[in-house]
């Protein structure tokens, strides 16, 4: 059979995937809303929600009607940290020892599989992340092996109006009615799950990948372009996030993509339509494949006239699909690998009659640092000096150094944008 090097598009078959979660044939993720010492859920409007809670390790539910308030019982002594001694693979036969379970995608046989690994840690556990990192360096632990421990069975006090009750973590909360998580705008309904992470309670959207999908891609491209461009957005958002469970991205967060630029925007119906819902229907299961395994399929909000290699971003190994292209015409006559180049492209005014508002606005921006923010950002005292030490082929800075108490170097063009306070781009000066 002759070998494939371009992109191609097939069919993904869900049913063939072994998941955490299969229902109907169908992949379901928990991606991430929100964290901390304690959850508000509250309603959208003036009619009090009505909750289901029920204990993962319990088969008993619970209708809890009210603004909910979930915080930890005890929690100055529960052990959140531990040091991880070593990982095992997890089999059917293994007993109730003690150990935590931590699941992980591979590609296996040309499906997308769940491998569940067992976490041993050593028997000494630890209030807060300080503590544990102390002991480590006390002790000669590798600081790589301190680790949150997924905790089962923590208990939380739910209060609803006037009424306390009292669960054991993990739950799963199911609303019918739309809810507001603290003081976040974006509402969601449906499936959530709560558990202990870290010192902080960790709340997820249980969704479907489909459901995801339908709650990205007007983020991303826009809930107003044609309907043939949100299909193909649809594949291509759909292939991103396959990718990125095989990438693990959140394998020790707790779940399984985030609901930010660094996964793929999500905000549940926010900006749906019913275009959305057909591009995403029209395209179910579809994704881009290349060399028999799910293509690497990013995307940008503005390519910044040209863009580049993913080895240069993100210092990794060269993809065919990924190398780099021009895709505003007047960038071409511009090496913008030079800094005299970068910083004449950079002030050339662009005006695009087919780019969208967003992209307009995103291919010029301007941002104020000031150096005690970035002293700040990189654990320095101060800054005397920064140094711009290699451009790509984009214009986009992948390696700068930066001096003040001490030197830095920044080797990679997410660090760079991080450190600035998460810039949009590293195209700048």
């Amino acid at each position: 059979m002759r070998r494939l090097t371009a992109l191609a598009l097939c069919l993904f078959w869900i049913a063939l995937l072994q998941s955490a979660e299969i229902r109907d044939d169908a992949l379901w993720l928990e991606i991430y809303l929100a964290d901390g010492a304690q959850l508000n859920l509250n309603a959208v409007d003036t009619q009090l929600p009505v909750f289901t809670i029920t204990e993962q390790t319990s088969p008993i539910s619970r209708q809890v009607q009210g603004h909910l308030k979930i915080s930890f019982m005890n929690w100055d002594k529960l052990p959140f940290w531990g040091l991880l001694n070593r990982i095992e693979p997890l089999t059917s036969a293994m007993d109730d020892g003690d150990y935590a379970m931590r699941q992980s995608f591979v590609w296996q046989d040309d499906a997308l599989v769940l491998k569940r690994e067992k976490l041993v840690f050593e028997p000494q556990s630890f209030h807060s992340q300080a503590s544990a990192l102390d002991y480590a360096q006390q002790t000669g632990f590798p600081a790589q092996q301190v680790h949150a421990i997924p905790m089962l069975n923590a208990t939380v006090k739910v209060v609803a109006g006037d009424k306390d009750y009292y669960f054991e973590t993990p739950l799963h909360i199911q609303s019918q009615q739309e809810i507001r998580i603290g003081e976040q705008r974006l509402s969601f309904g449906g499936e959530f799950i709560i558990k202990a992470m870290g010192e902080k309670l960790l709340i997820t959207h249980l969704i479907s990948l489909e459901d995801y999908i339908a709650g990205v891609i007007q983020n991303e491209i826009g809930s107003g372009a044609p309907l043939e461009a949100l299909k193909a957005q649809a594949v291509t958002a759909r292939t991103h996030a396959v990718s990125q469970l095989l990438y693990n991205r959140h394998r020790g967060d707790g779940y399984d993509l985030c609901s930010g630029v660094h996964c793929q925007v999500y905000k549940g119906r926010y900006l749906s339509n019913a275009n959305i819902v057909r591009a995403v229907e029209e395209t179910a299961k579809e994704v881009l494949i290349t060399e028999h395994r799910i293509a690497d399929a990013t995307y940008h909000s503005s390519c910044g006239g040209k863009t580049d290699s993913s080895a240069n971003i993100w210092k990794s190994t060269p993809l065919e699909h990924l190398m780099g292209v021009t895709c505003l015409d007047e960038a071409e006559e511009y090496d913008l690998s030079t800094e005299q180049g970068a910083r004449r492209w950079i002030d050339v005014v662009t005006n695009d009659p087919l780019a969208s508002s967003w992209e307009r606005a995103n291919l010029g921006w301007k941002k104020d640092v000031t150096r005690s923010r970035l002293a700040q950002n990189l654990g320095l005292k101060s800054v005397s000096k920064i140094e711009i030490l290699k451009r790509g082929h984009s214009g986009r800075i992948i390696q700068m150094r930066i001096t003040g108490n001490k030197t830095v170097t920044l080797d990679s063009e997410y660090r760079i944008r991080q450190a600035f306070g998460g810039l949009p781009s590293s195209l700048f000066y």
